[in-house]
């Protein structure tokens, strides 16, 4: 769903970027800059999420309608004033009901002094804005996922330095664009931080653009998929002999499935890709993998998917596989979770004939030690291969 939500918001970015330089009427060019925030609202609405940030986003929509509709900036502004409150004691953890004296306050002042508080005002947004960047910046030393509301918050400030320059010298076409950028995507990351949607956000924003690239170029066969669960955790497990099998195991969910990957990929020049996909790194040349199994551990617990090659490795002989490491067991019994066998035959190429994954059905371990939960493991997706291939 994330995916389709960002891709819906951007297609409506250019649509207006392309309208402003088609030079269409401001009513058409409103259009584009007020549906975006309400199509913010319909995706949160009837979600669990925090209702001081849910809040925030309706006040947003109500200034924007005295921006765009009732033509009173005073009003929008004290509005947008009171969304920066929200956000100040939503991160200071404060009670609500000096938000309330405050905003009453705000808008009294605004009814009476009109046009003539217009830039206390401003001073005043700009003031509360700092104060809260500042804030989402210490908190997101100990915090990882407020990193997203900072983001949110530095854009949304950029937003507003465009607004300034725009009332400071008039209509500029770059200015007026750059404004609507920073405005729409600052609330784009505020919702998918509302969401909690920021864990794997590259993986959810690639993954329907992967698995239409992998269908129409490899066209894989894929046996039993329904074994993987809708919701809640488990480890899929399987043998590993191509850089893609990864890839090829994520074709067959939609879920987000969190794969242990070589520690060399997160250290390389691209580790901000994979860590943005949300694999977990593994250090193949450690006795012991104890931050690695931590972190999968955890992901089960919070019901997502872990792939692992218990393999730890590619295979390049020609064994069927390679001795198993026991992590994947461990995985499982630790999270108390099923392991989802699977087996991967055939080969990479162009609209591949044979390529094919057989998964199998969940495998229960809770009851057997490491020991005979891992050779079952191996036995199991031994068969699914040897089967496969016949």
């Amino acid at each position: 769903m994330i995916s389709l939500y960002i891709f819906i918001e951007f297609t409506l970015l250019i649509l207006f970027i392309l309208f402003k330089i088609l030079k269409f009427s401001n009513e058409i060019l409103n259009i584009f800059r007020i549906i975006p925030i309400i199509i913010n609202l319909l995706v949160v609405f009837n979600k669990n999420v925090n209702r001081r940030l849910k809040l925030a986003l309706i006040i947003s929509l109500i200034a924007d309608i005295f921006f765009l509709y009732v033509n009173s900036c005073p009003l929008g502004i004290s509005l947008f004033i009171v969304v920066q409150l929200i956000y100040h004691f939503y991160l200071n953890n404060k009670n609500n009901s000096f938000i309330f004296l405050l905003s009453i306050l705000n808008i009294l002042l605004v009814l009476k002094l009109n046009y003539k508080i217009l830039i206390i005002e401003g001073v005043i947004y700009g003031i509360i804005s700092i104060l809260n960047i500042t804030k989402a910046t210490i908190l997101s030393k100990n915090d990882n996922s407020i990193k997203y509301f900072k983001y949110s918050l530095i854009i949304l400030f950029l937003c507003d330095i465009c607004i300034l320059t725009k009332f400071i010298y008039k209509d500029i076409f770059i200015i007026d664009i750059l404004e609507r950028l920073f405005y729409n995507t600052s609330q784009v990351i505020l919702v998918i931080y509302v969401l909690k949607e920021y864990d794997s956000l590259f993986y959810k924003i690639l993954q329907p653009l992967f698995k239409l690239l992998f269908k129409i170029y490899y066209n894989p066969k894929v046996i039993n998929k329904e074994y993987i669960p809708i919701n809640g955790a488990a480890v899929i497990a399987g043998n590993h002999k191509h850089a893609l099998d990864p890839i090829l195991v994520d074709y067959c969910t939609k879920r987000v499935v969190h794969t242990l990957a070589k520690k060399d990929l997160h250290d390389g020049p691209f580790g901000w890709f994979f860590k943005g996909i949300g694999t977990i790194p593994v250090d193949l040349k450690a006795s012991k993998n104890h931050n690695a199994l931590v972190s999968a551990i955890d992901y089960l617990k919070n019901d997502s998917l872990i792939n692992v090659s218990p393999e730890a490795k590619r295979n390049f002989t020609k064994e069927i596989l390679l001795p198993f490491k026991p992590g994947a067991v461990v995985m499982a019994k630790r999270s108390n979770c099923k392991i989802i066998p699977y087996s991967i035959t055939g080969d990479y190429k162009f609209r591949s004939k044979n390529l094919k994954i057989t998964f199998g059905k969940p495998l229960d371990v809770s009851s057997l030690s490491v020991e005979e939960a891992n050779e079952l493991l191996y036995k199991t997706i031994k068969k699914l291969i040897i089967d496969a291939r016949k």
